[in-house]
């Protein structure tokens, strides 16, 4: 008799990618908090992204701060500032929480798809997803470079899926994936190396069609990637930042890893067990995969924002090799993860990540809080001067402010259009000088009077342990208006 369940069965049965996405969507919602109060820069992208939805345009001059008030601005994460305020608009720090987590987990899942598509079995490839982000953790925050993410890991799916297959066609789905890219994040140059280094490890392999097309795909992509508001200017700002030395050594995310953090310790733990497996092995990679490999592990070792592209390529390169070298050495786990594999492929079951997503969306809009510290989806006081700017809201000091760096997006979260900044975490626009003017003042080094009065700065909102709090605490010219842990405010004194 025929067994009619069967396809039911394995139709509404989740998929290993599934599991994965489910997982990450879940861990992810866990530490949202620590994603949301990161950094210094979501306030920024839900104020563009509000900005473009009211006035129906990208903006390509600056409009937030006083300093550098008309000059001109590459919008080059204008479409996922856009989805930010969307979120926001829907549902607050919870949209923005839900659409952080579904990108996150998207990548991930994404990941799993491509280790399946190139032969690996479905248990090594549930393990390659989860452990891919556990490594990508180190850099995850609420911005739009989990746009560049994803978008990396549908690249390499499609570049993935064309090496298996070269069918020039499947090149095509690179078309309007940087279409889209381009125009959300300034990353899109990683995806371009990428497709290079394929087309690169082609010819070290002597496989001179494939070289050919994918060389002629990317000078597609480099055209597409002229399709943005400012066209090459967009090109030019995104390699332009990396030569600017002083900007990236004061930013963290672009030094290198940190090896004493435990949040490095995922990326130590692949890039010993790279070194390791190829020793114990003696499997021998293909140019292809050993130049990706080893450009990325190199990318990865000189700024640690490079880690999350790292552990993609880096799992997607290695599990197919662990794979084919398990059956050698543990027969009888090969044969298990075999007849695993065998069940676990014709399953789907997507319907259940989309009902996680809808359950946990619903849980937390009627005010359950699933992070670990039982916080919610807000902005940290300890981290953002909320307390003070809600003592002055109604009453705003007259005049340009100074504010500290990482808050200055939060601060136009807060009071924009009625007050402009003096800086913030925009440094690719705001650029060297201005940056070292910031440092000037607020760790008030010699001529800083002269520059706030050369700025006709009104009125200052800093942390209390700022070097320039103690001299305008001893200052006749400036007035103490608001006081607590995490900001004091001082106002300039009438005459001064």
């Amino acid at each position: 008799m025929e067994d009619t369940t069967s396809p039911k069965r394995q139709w509404f049965l989740p998929s290993v990618s599934v599991l994965v996405f489910i997982l990450v969507f879940w861990i992810s919602l866990v530490f949202m908090p620590q994603m949301l109060n990161g950094d210094g820069d979501l306030g920024r992208h839900l104020t563009m992204g509000q900005y473009i939805l009211d006035q129906r345009a990208i903006p390509t001059t600056d409009v937030f701060s006083h300093t550098m008030h008309g000059r001109f601005m590459v919008p080059h994460e204008w479409l996922s500032q856009l989805g930010f305020a969307l979120a926001y608009g829907g549902a607050g720090l919870n949209g923005i929480a839900w659409l952080t987590a579904v990108l996150i987990a998207a990548t991930y899942a994404i990941t799993t798809i491509t280790l399946q598509r190139v032969g690996v079995r479905a248990l090594l490839a549930l393990a390659g997803g989860l452990f891919a982000s556990m490594v990508g953790a180190i850099h995850t925050l609420t911005r739009p470079h989990l746009f560049t993410l994803l978008f990396f890991a549908l690249a390499l799916l499609i570049l993935e899926t064309y090496r298996q297959q070269p069918k020039a066609r499947t090149l095509l789905w690179l078309l309007p994936l940087f279409l889209v890219w381009t125009n959300t994040h300034g990353a899109f140059i990683a995806g371009l190396m990428l497709v290079l280094f394929y087309a690169l490890g082609a010819l070290l392999e002597r496989a001179w069609a494939t070289a050919v097309t994918l060389l002629a795909a990317f000078g597609l992509l480099i055209l597409v990637s002229l399709l943005n508001p400012v066209g090459v200017a967009l090109l030019q700002n995104s390699f332009a930042y990396l030569q600017e030395d002083f900007l990236v050594s004061m930013t963290n995310e672009y030094r290198s890893p940190n090896f004493h953090q435990y949040s490095a310790w995922p990326f130590a733990a692949l890039l010993l067990g790279s070194l390791g497996f190829g020793w114990l092995s003696g499997r021998r990679l293909a140019w292809t995969p050993l130049l990706l490999l080893l450009i990325w592990t190199a990318f990865a070792l000189y700024s640690a924002r490079n880690i999350p592209l790292y552990a993609l390529v880096a799992i997607v390169v290695l599990l197919p090799e662990v794979d084919g070298w398990v059956d050698g050495v543990w027969p009888s786990l090969g044969n298990f993860l075999t007849g695993t594999d065998a069940a676990a492929r014709p399953t789907w079951g997507w319907m259940w990540a989309v009902v996680v997503v809808l359950a946990v969306a619903w849980a937390q809009a009627n005010g359950a809080k699933l992070d670990i510290f039982r916080a919610g989806n807000t902005f940290s006081e300890r981290q953002f001067p909320i307390t003070a700017v809600d003592a002055i809201r109604a009453d705003l000091p007259a005049g340009n402010m100074f504010n500290e760096f990482h808050w200055g997006g939060y601060l136009l979260h807060r009071l924009w259009p009625e007050k402009q900044v003096f800086i913030d975490a925009q440094t690719d626009f705001y650029g060297e000088a201005l940056t070292r003017e910031f440092i000037q003042i607020a760790d008030a080094q010699a001529g800083w009077q002269e520059r706030l009065a050369a700025r006709d700065v009104q009125w200052v909102i800093l942390p209390p342990e700022r070097p320039l709090a103690a001299w305008l605490a001893q200052s006749p010219a400036w007035a103490e208006v608001y006081r607590d842990d995490t900001a004091v405010i001082w106002v300039r004194q009438a005459g001064e």
